[in-house]
């Protein structure tokens, strides 16, 4: 039977629970151990977007979002977990057949990336190695982008340079505002560049670690136009999950 509590006594509560938070986090930074402080860390960064995702819930709409197929590529925030669930900012698989737009859900499996010391003929039950595909795609895709980002970028910067001292001075906004934003997207791409290059090893799928997660938690791709949008699995990656998949999860 649910009832309603008075201000007083939730404001009792909220204390109570922060009181504790911060006893535990008080005692990591206290730690000689540096793992200790940096999971602190974490854990202050995740509290940080925990709460923007939660003030967010109420204005969110996932028809606001692309629609995901069945083995595209998606980035996403699996947040601070207990024990061993992944969780962090996480490249991974969309599983479904047929997600809706409108669905506020997708289910996933998590991918990480082949370590230098990763034995790949020792890997742990539920764990598919992908080879270095994703990498491969999305390297192809960066290169291309950053070309089409400099030549406009040139463009730009030629218009600028013909335009008369006494141009309009919105038009000449508009042109810098546009040179910013492809020197903003040609340094994204830079950062990404560098983040997908511990990929080069190979991608490994982590099949015992399937979730389903609110699109909330995306990060990209959002519009159809973002870096990940098209990128995805072939067929045959996409047959070696379903068989582990299967082999993890069902009789048969």
């Amino acid at each position: 039977m649910s009832y309603l509590k008075s201000n007083e006594v939730l404001r009792f509560h909220k204390s109570q629970a922060l009181q504790k938070l911060d006893a535990y986090l008080e005692n990591l930074i206290s730690a000689e151990d540096l793992k200790k402080k940096g999971k602190m860390d974490k854990l202050c960064y995740w509290l940080e977007d925990w709460t923007t995702f939660l003030a967010f819930e109420s204005q969110f709409s996932p028809m606001s979002l692309r629609r995901y197929k069945r083995g595209e590529i998606i980035k996403v925030h699996l947040g601070f977990n207990v024990g061993s669930e992944e969780g962090g900012l996480h490249y991974a698989v969309v599983l479904d057949r047929d997600n809706a737009k409108s669905s506020p859900v997708v289910s996933i499996v998590p991918l990480t990336s082949v370590k230098p010391l990763t034995d790949l003929s020792k890997l742990k039950r539920g764990s598919v190695f992908l080879g270095n595909e994703l990498f491969t795609n999305l390297s192809a895709k960066i290169s291309s982008t950053n070309k089409h980002l400099i030549d406009e970028l040139a463009l730009l910067q030629q218009i600028v340079n013909q335009m008369n001292i006494g141009a309009h001075q919105d038009e000449r906004a508009e042109v810098e505002k546009r040179i910013q934003h492809c020197q903003d997207e040609l340094d994204f791409l830079n950062r990404m560049r560098t983040e997908i290059f511990k990929m080069k090893q190979g991608s490994i799928a982590l099949v015992n670690q399937i979730s389903t997660i609110s699109k909330i938690r995306i990060y990209d791709p959002k519009t159809d136009h973002d870096i990940l949008s098209g990128i995805k699995l072939s067929n045959e990656k996409l047959d070696m999950l379903d068989k582990e998949i299967i082999k993890r999860f069902t009789n048969m």
